[in-house]
């Protein structure tokens, strides 16, 4: 199914910068009042590439695209950056630090993969796109012609065969970099080019589909740049902007995390919610005594359907009454897992079904965080109304939901780690 194979990727040349210097989380998870930050950082960080600034009179003739097409020829002929000699598949492993400061590990690789429109099933979505993002990596794209930061992408490895393949690997081989950045994370990448183990990954992909964590709008945009360049060389021969950078992850060994995201209200004029007479019908609601015990009820159980409520002197723990909600769901179009989702028990069920409100106004008055203690702070300590706890995404749903060509509700997934920015940089054309 899925056709990967090794890189030659673009690398910072370690002998003249500082490798924690010039990364910086994925672009579209840095706020704009942060860009200063990695601007700041190194003359030579990679936000002048993959997050350019707009200056006021940008142009066609010069605007953030052209400027990083600038800085990146620029940084090539000063050999800050160089082009690897030899094909290798990148091992890379990247500590990460979970709400609750638990540091955890990732262990995934990284490949060029092929592209795949999502109807083949060989590469699948889990969540919607926007089009704004989608204008601005292509217009990245187009100027630096290559793949600047990379997608995650989950596959399944039951028996552990290509797990033990990279753990034994980097047991016995130096890496390529190993670092710390400012928060103490370490990150740390290998040069996997042994031929036997690299096929044997590489045919083992081809019973694989790979399902998107993160990187939708990056995936799709390198389709449309595929297309376009077909187009212009009118050519159907096989090209490197056919592939693009993928770090992939097993879903079973990788160490990789789904957080959930809790909605927070300014306003909510739902003081009686526990007393709703269509509330009581979907689900068991018990008042908790504290927010500290609601706080422990909700991270038990995690594939328990439930939701916290939390106000300002009263918490609750809603408990799905699934056989009666199933009955309910008879009648509606889409099969019951997408139903099931957590974010879809609060959206569709609780706000839409139950309390009558419009999505749209709703969503004006709502914030996000993966911080359980954000959350409850907001009520508690600022002015926020109330906030909605949820428990995480599980792997599997995931993978039900993209096997059936469905989206998920917005903020329905949050992976940890983000990929670090910078590491490798992928060519699209030779």
């Amino acid at each position: 199914m899925a056709i990967i194979k090794p890189l030659r990727p673009i690398i910072y040349n370690k002998e003249k910068v500082d490798i924690s210097k010039v990364i910086m989380p994925p672009y579209d998870i840095i706020k704009d009042a942060d860009i200063g930050k990695y601007y700041k950082k190194d003359k030579y960080n990679i936000i002048r590439i993959d997050k350019g600034i707009e200056h006021k009179g940008d142009n066609e003739k010069n605007n953030k695209y052209i400027r990083a097409k600038d800085f990146f020829e620029k940084w090539l002929k000063k050999k800050i950056l160089y082009r690897v000699e030899k094909e290798s598949l990148y091992i890379y492993a990247q500590e990460y630090i979970l709400p609750d400061k638990t540091k955890k590990e990732m262990l995934g690789f990284f490949a060029q993969v092929k592209l795949e429109e999502f109807e083949k099933k060989i590469i699948l979505p889990h969540e919607k796109t926007h089009t704004a993002a989608k204008v601005d990596r292509l217009n990245l794209m187009k100027q630096v012609k290559a793949n600047t930061s990379p997608i995650l992408a989950l596959y399944f490895d039951k028996g552990k065969k290509i797990d033990s393949i990279l753990r034994y690997y980097i047991s016995i081989e130096k890496p390529l970099f190993d670092f710390f950045d400012e928060n103490h994370i370490r990150y740390r990448l290998w040069e996997f080019s042994y031929e036997e183990p690299v096929n044997k990954i590489i045919n083992k992909f081809k019973e694989k589909q790979l399902f998107i964590a993160d990187g939708h709008h990056r995936y799709e945009t390198a389709i449309n740049f595929r297309n376009e360049m077909r187009k212009i060389l009118k050519t159907d021969k096989e090209q490197p902007f056919d592939y693009i950078l993928m770090c992939l992850i097993s879903i079973e060994h990788s160490g990789v995390s789904i957080l959930p995201t809790h909605r927070v209200f300014k306003d909510f004029d739902y003081d009686g919610l526990p007393l709703n007479e269509e509330l009581n019908r979907f689900f068991e609601v018990k008042e908790v005594k504290d927010v500290t015990a609601l706080k422990i009820k909700m991270l038990r159980h995690p594939n328990n359907k439930s939701i916290g409520v939390v106000f300002k002197n009263k918490y609750y723990q809603l408990n799905l009454k699934e056989a009666e909600y199933k009955k309910f769901l008879l009648k509606e179009p889409c099969i019951p897992e997408y139903y099931l989702l957590n974010a879809c028990i609060l959206h569709n069920l609780l706000f839409k079904q139950i309390l009558g409100l419009n999505e749209d106004e709703l969503l004006k008055n709502i914030s996000y965080t993966q911080d359980i203690d954000e959350a409850v702070n907001a009520v508690l300590k600022n002015n926020s109304k109330c906030a909605f706890i949820l428990k995480p995404t599980t792997v599997d749903e995931v993978r039900i939901i993209s096997e059936n060509n469905l989206i998920m509700p917005q903020k329905s997934t949050y992976f940890l780690p983000k990929l670090a920015t910078g590491l490798l940089i992928n060519p699209l054309f030779e």
